[in-house]
């Protein structure tokens, strides 16, 4: 991190280099595969840009208060601005949203019923509810977790403590779902973070892991893709590590242990912690990858047929890695949506706060997850296995 400026600016320069090459025909299958790398190489760009914005722009006042020093990477040699990088990414975006496509990989089965179970499946739902005492937000997510897992037969684990002093409570995800890994009587977990719904709860499981990653071929419901480990989202920014699903397997052991790292990792303290660290392990060697272009988008700009099945997004990501639209898993509330990222709305299958204390207040935000908590109880017609929403401030008595 002792250079982390000069590291994004180098991203920042991979990106333009395949999202403004003017050898390609705008539209053409070839410049959206261009488009894609282009966005992951800012993604990377961003995660170094935002730790010199924590670690190295932020000043610190009198009294406690803080502010940021713009000037110290808008002003700095590098090649890099704020403003641009946000610029060219949201340009990026709208370009690849041109047509309708959704994010991430095509659908294996598209057509999936929303609510299809595997009867060969087995599901869990693992999360971390370690908040102070007094908080509302664990009573009101356990309770929304684990009503949506017992409908489905799903098996539910919540840890309610901070893992490991050592590092940030966040990291506790990680060890968390390597634990639950040890379980042999579940084949995939979906990791939900505690400021997470479930506002949808005839959605199962089985049929977003079966639309993303059905086996190959006609037969639709034969099982899944044994080669494939995660499926995940990103929201407008990037990587998004607040709902995703893990396979119980050895790819997923290591992934975790090579994500959590050495005791000075130097990923513990960034300020998005092990999402930060896994968007990392994930796109750090497309780099090298895709040195000398990409051999895929070359041959299709040759003319050569690709079929249907041809995806975008493939090799970019690692092969055991699918990606989902933001909308399948991880909807924002629009006080952190500001409907650049997937906003929830009913219907969709979850909402997640991410963000929403930041954008608003304490109180705020309280009364929120008691306000969706409720909505998801009306919503899903089970009033009567929820608990009791407390009220806001201004009504207790004292």
């Amino acid at each position: 991190f002792a250079c982390s400026l000069g590291v994004a600016a180098t991203f920042r320069v991979l990106a333009l280099a395949f999202f403004a090459d003017g050898g390609l025909v705008r539209g053409s299958w070839a410049f959206r595969r261009a488009l894609q790398i282009a966005l992951r190489f800012q993604h990377l760009a961003m995660v170094w840009v935002t730790h010199v914005w924590e670690k190295f722009a932020r000043r610190e006042m009198p009294g406690g208060m803080s502010h940021y020093d713009v000037s110290y990477i808008d002003e700095s040699a590098w090649p890099i601005t704020l403003q641009e990088i946000n610029a060219e990414m949201t340009a990026v975006q709208n370009e690849m949203a041109q047509g309708g496509r959704p994010q991430g990989h095509n659908p294996r089965w598209a057509t999936v019923p929303h609510d299809y179970r595997d009867p060969n499946l087995r599901l869990g739902i693992v999360s971390l509810c370690a908040y102070p005492e007094g908080h509302s937000l664990p009573k009101y997510a356990t309770s929304n977790h684990q009503i949506y897992a017992t409908r489905h037969g799903y098996q539910y684990r919540v840890g309610r403590e901070r893992l490991d002093p050592s590092r940030p409570p966040a990291w506790g995800k990680i060890q968390m779902l390597y634990q639950a890994l040890e379980d042999t009587s579940v084949d995939w977990w979906l990791w939900f973070d505690c400021d997470t719904f479930f506002m949808n709860m005839t959605v199962t499981l089985d049929s977003l892991l079966h639309k993303y990653a059905a086996q190959d071929g006609p037969n639709k419901g034969a099982g899944l893709d044994g080669d494939f480990h995660m499926l995940v989202a990103e929201d407008h920014a990037m990587l998004n590590t607040g709902a995703f699903f893990l396979r119980s397997s050895q790819w997923s052991r290591d992934l975790l242990q090579q994500v959590w790292g050495p005791a000075d990792s130097v990923w513990i303290d960034h300020p998005w912690w092990e999402n930060a660290a896994i968007l990392w392990n994930f796109l750090k060697d497309n780099s090298q990858k895709f040195r000398a272009g990409d051999p895929v988008s070359m041959i299709a700009e040759m003319g050569a047929p690709l079929g249907p099945e041809e995806d975008e997004v493939d090799g970019i990501y690692p092969n055991e890695v699918r990606l989902a639209p933001q909308a399948e898993f991880n909807s924002y509330h629009p006080a952190t949506s500001h409907f650049l990222h997937d906003t929830w709305e009913e219907g969709k299958f979850a909402l997640a706060f991410n963000g929403v204390l930041s954008n608003t207040s304490p109180t705020v935000v309280q009364i929120l997850y008691g306000n969706y908590y409720e909505l998801a109880c009306k919503l899903n017609s089970v009033e009567d296995q929820c608990v009791e929403v407390e009220d806001p401030p201004w009504l207790r008595v004292a």
